[in-house]
């Protein structure tokens, strides 16, 4: 039975290096050559997920990239934008306009590059570094935005953050998606989205029932796709809250979580 296998890329499918490792990349090669589709399942934008998308072979082999937290699906292979979800423009603009007043760093995705009005932000540069995507200055980037964007990634540091991002979510928590998705990170998007849609928009594309998904995650922006997910599999690594709704906690991403469960559910491999 063909399954749809979506894996997220912090703390689950690379290591703490920022490395996917060879049995993590053999695995999911595997699952892929034997007619499963893999999908790599980011708050990133869909370039920033390129060097993942090629070290799993996807230009050769196939695979699906989601990215923004469900507001793009990829063909990496066929280079082809299955479905994109863009914020309504107008009200892209009054985010941005009320954003002006809260100390927060602001990331807006084009293309291959990073767009923000703050281009020496502690976490612009920690972003820009991290994902390989260049930083591009806009001084009125809160007033002067040209086109509706995918998604805002609002920064700040850990005990900062809350008190800021608890007023974006007073103000249009009720017209957006919101989610924190690192202790850093505040993400909005348009409504409806997140992960776990995305796991059953591609589930349409491809003909695959829900039942036969199997998510790997390990953070509170995960929480989506276990939700809808056939079987729902948890790093070691995760947050509680993650593991607690698992049907399963693997390795953590140290110890080849991914690989772990595929080979010995999915690939009927004996462990290594």
């Amino acid at each position: 039975m063909k399954k749809l296998i979506a894996v997220d890329v912090d703390g689950t499918l690379v290591n703490s290096k920022g490395e996917i490792t060879e049995r993590t990349r053999d695995a999911l090669i595997s699952a892929t050559k034997v007619g499963h589709e893999v999908m790599i399942v980011s708050g990133r934008a869909t370039y920033a997920l390129r060097h993942q998308a090629e070290a799993l072979a996807f230009d050769k082999f196939g695979g699906i990239l989601s990215s923004f937290n469900g507001g793009e699906l990829f063909d990496f292979k066929e280079k082809r934008v299955l479905a994109s979800h863009k914020m309504d423009y107008n009200l892209a603009k009054e985010i941005l306009e009320f954003s002006k007043n809260l100390d927060l760093e602001l990331m807006i995705f084009d293309g291959n590059k990073i767009l923000t009005d703050r281009p020496d932000g502690y976490y612009v540069k920690r972003e820009s570094e991290i994902i390989d995507m260049d930083i591009k200055p806009v001084k009125d980037l809160r007033d002067g935005l040209d086109f509706a964007p995918n998604k805002f990634l609002f920064a700040q540091d850990p005990d900062k953050i809350d008190k800021p991002t608890q007023k974006l979510m007073k103000k249009f928590g009720h017209v957006t998606e919101q989610v924190k998705s690192m202790k850093f990170y505040y993400e909005v998007m348009p409504l409806g989205l997140s992960k776990g849609s995305s796991i059953i928009e591609a589930c349409k594309i491809f003909g695959i029932d829900i039942k036969d998904t199997i998510v790997f995650g390990d953070q509170m922006n995960d929480m989506s796709m276990f939700e809808v997910a056939g079987t729902g599999v948890a790093m070691a690594n995760a947050v509680d809250p993650i593991k607690d709704v698992a049907d399963y906690v693997t390795k953590s991403n140290d110890e080849d979580g991914i690989a772990y469960y595929l080979e010995n559910f999915v690939l009927n491999k004996e462990e290594k």
